[in-house]
């Protein structure tokens, strides 16, 4: 059976040509204009045709691609990156589904039917037990609210959401279709329900040698937190496939990479043809606002090794088109899916839901993914033929869709940060430095003019901030792990008014303010912006000592990026500050905010922010680390119905047009189960049109 290595090694890149794109014309050159009486079909030179066009080769587009391939259309997946992936290959590859999936079923009998060595279930077969009525409930129950008190469920759409719970378990089986693996069941994702448990991790198996079918890879293409190195096979943030022991899965590893390649490599082997390096413009309908989508504009979109300049190249290269047109026109026969993302990376489309959102130096991840990652694309251009929007106030407030103050400093890309190994390093060129809860005690945060906004040790309560639930129902304590050994049951109960009353809200609320105050007008926000420019963290030389941070590459700069600066004076460290690329001007404030707080040490008492724990800065050399406001995800886009069919302003279909993931509105659910079953029910209905 094909490995990996023989995967790579086949149908290299080549040029375009009609037989590759399945009646494609070859033609060298395209117009979208054309007289207002004459249908745009007439006048587009198509470069490349296939049945169905799926935009962006994430988590919906490997999904969709596959759906559609096996409904027996022809497909080509058009990215605009050199690699496919997403966000999808970049996470930590937790995915919850459920209605009494495949997973949950196989924890819920105690099974290992694959010979996996997995340990015994960690959750109670009664929290297992799930169907898809009781997942449609869950996903629209009123009484869930979540850390800020605000009920994200009760906004979801209801046509939706029945569509996504009867799916869920076709999706997960797609996915054991395709060479995915998971681990034991561990709780719940965000947006996942409250009643059950519905979340297993993706795995892979340390082995000799990286095949796919049957699930294994070496460590060099799974890449090594303890060796701080990633790969070109895995571009996982976070720190590239930690252990899935502590997820039943003793001598496998975790990570998204674990379900991008499984999905990719078979789509590939399905004969999906993959354009990479070409970002989709414009969509084509029929007529301006009137008849079919049948086609798209995309424009050619390479990345380049900042120091070789040698083009960015796909880990896998089988059916990829390799075209450097500046523009082709492609036409869709039967539909066009917009898996593209959503809109973080666009500074004038986020600010329109969300005024905090007009800060430039807010972080959204684009190393990895590339400076038109998140750049509201699709969104755009399905607008521009009379495509509606829905569920935008659900971006306001989502704890992952707001903007958040991490605990991981000094790096200019705290989504996107990688190891080196992978191509991504060389633009973030940094992993950034870890502090964890505890180390909000060791500095001080302070805003462009060098001046503090907040208490310290209260940021941590905006890093990774969720409501908790009874573990009992399935959802997990904190985002990522279920403590199962110690957690106390006390089931949760569907649409129970005691869920949303005051006494449970003050409860789960922990929102803190932090971000809010880093967003504030200070000083340097004059006129006519008013920006509140970047957050820094300062901290002396006896901080590193006590704490232990490793102040030094690859998780600071070398040579220095302006995102981690080092310095013997104050003096000298706010004029280097000057030099980030988001900093205004030189904080002409730090000095004196530095003395002041060394007096409050000295009488154990911070009047400005009733900070509890107090250290001295005055030992050089002194440090300056950016604080990243990071937003993860959109929440609302174009809307859809439960086909996933793009509806115009009138709430009519827009034939022939789809859309799903971050691309798509209506929906609290999140990331991997949001973006696959959505591209699932799009590319079911796709390959059918």
């Amino acid at each position: 059976m094909p490995n990996q290595e023989r995967l790579s090694s086949q149908n290299k890149a080549k040029p375009l040509t009609p037989s590759d794109t399945d009646g494609g014309t070859g033609a060298s050159s395209s117009s979208s204009a054309h007289p207002a009486d004459e249908p745009v079909s007439d006048t587009v030179d198509w470069q490349c045709e296939a049945d169905v066009v799926i935009v962006g080769g994430g988590c919906v587009g490997l999904v969709a691609a596959i759906r559609a391939r096996d409904l027996g259309a022809s497909v080509i997946l058009i990215e605009q990156n050199f690699d496919l992936g997403g966000k999808l290959s970049h996470s930590l590859g937790r995915a919850s589904l459920g209605g009494g999936d495949p997973i949950q079923e196989r924890d819920r009998l105690g099974l290992d039917p694959e010979d996996m060595g997995l340990t015994e279930p960690l959750i109670p077969p009664e929290d297992l037990e799930d169907d898809p009525d009781r997942l449609f409930t869950d996903y629209t129950d009123w009484s869930v609210v979540n850390e800020g008190a605000f009920a994200e469920y009760r906004y979801n759409d209801p046509k939706l959401h029945r569509a996504l719970a009867d799916n869920a378990s076709a999706v997960r089986q797609l996915m054991l279709d395709n060479y995915v693996r998971f681990s034991r069941i561990t709780g719940t994702h965000l947006g996942g329900g409250m009643t059950r448990a519905r979340a297993p991790w993706a795995i892979m198996k340390l082995s000799d040698k990286t095949d796919i079918e049957a699930g294994e890879v070496t460590l060099e293409d799974a890449g090594s937190i303890e060796e701080e190195r990633s790969s070109p096979f895995n571009p996982q943030v976070y720190g590239p496939a930690p252990s899935a022991s502590d997820f039943g899965a003793p001598g496998w590893v975790v990570g998204g990479f674990a379900i991008a390649r499984p999905l990719e490599y078979s789509a590939r082997k399905k004969g999906v043809r993959i354009l990479l390096n070409r970002h989709m413009d414009e969509l084509i309908r029929e007529q301006p606002f009137a008849g079919r989508a049948i086609g798209i504009k995309a424009s050619y979109s390479p990345r380049f090794h900042p120091e070789t300049g040698e083009r960015l190249e796909s880990f896998w290269t089988q059916n990829n088109i390799d075209d450097r047109r500046e523009t082709l026109c492609i036409r869709a026969r039967r539909a066009i899916i917009i898996g593209s993302g959503g809109y973080q990376g666009n500074v004038h489309f986020r600010s329109m839901f969300d005024p905090r959102m007009r800060e430039p130096s807010i972080q959204f991840g684009s190393s990895l993914m590339g400076p038109r990652h998140g750049d509201a694309s699709g969104i755009i251009a399905a607008m521009k033929i009379g495509a509606n929007l829905a569920g935008m106030m659900q971006q306001y407030g989502h704890d992952l869709g707001s903007p958040r103050l991490s605990d991981i400093i000094g790096s200019s890309d705290a989504n996107d940060a990688v190891f080196p190994g992978h191509p991504a390093f060389h633009f973030c060129r940094a992993y950034g430095i870890k502090i964890g809860a505890d180390g909000w005690e060791h500095l001080i945060a302070v805003n462009q003019v060098g001046e503090r906004f907040y208490d310290e040790m209260s940021i941590s309560a905006n890093v990774e901030a969720h409501a908790t639930y009874p573990p009992g129902g399935g959802t997990p304590l904190n985002h990522f792990v279920l403590p199962v050994s110690t957690a106390t049951r006390n089931p949760f109960r569907q649409r129970d008014w005691r869920n949303s009353s005051v006494s449970h809200i003050k409860q789960v609320y922990n929102h803190g303010a932090a971000s809010d105050a880093a967003l504030g007008l200070n000083k340097g926000s004059v006129a006519p912006d008013f920006l509140t420019g970047p957050v820094w963290a300062i901290f002396d030389q006896a901080a590193v000592e006590r704490t232990g941070w490793q102040i030094r590459y690859p998780f600071i700069a070398d040579p220095p990026d302006g995102f981690f600066i080092k310095a013997d004076t104050i003096d000298e460290l706010a004029r280097l500050m000057a030099q980030n690329p988001f900093q205004k001007e030189v904080p002409a404030h730090l000095a004196q905010t530095i003395a002041n707080y060394n007096k409050f040490c000295e009488k154990g008492h911070d009047p400005d922010f009733d900070k509890p724990a107090l250290h001295r800065i005055d030992q050089p050399p002194y440090y300056a680390a950016i604080i990243p406001l990071a937003v993860t995800d959109s929440y609302g886009g174009l809307r859809i119905n439960e086909k996933a069919q793009v509806e115009d302003t009138a709430g009519n279909v827009i034939e022939g047009l789809y859309a799903a993931g971050e691309a798509c509105g209506g929906s609290g659910q999140h990331g991997i189960g949001l973006a696959s079953i959505t591209g699932f029910i799009a590319a079911t209905n796709a390959a059918s049109n």
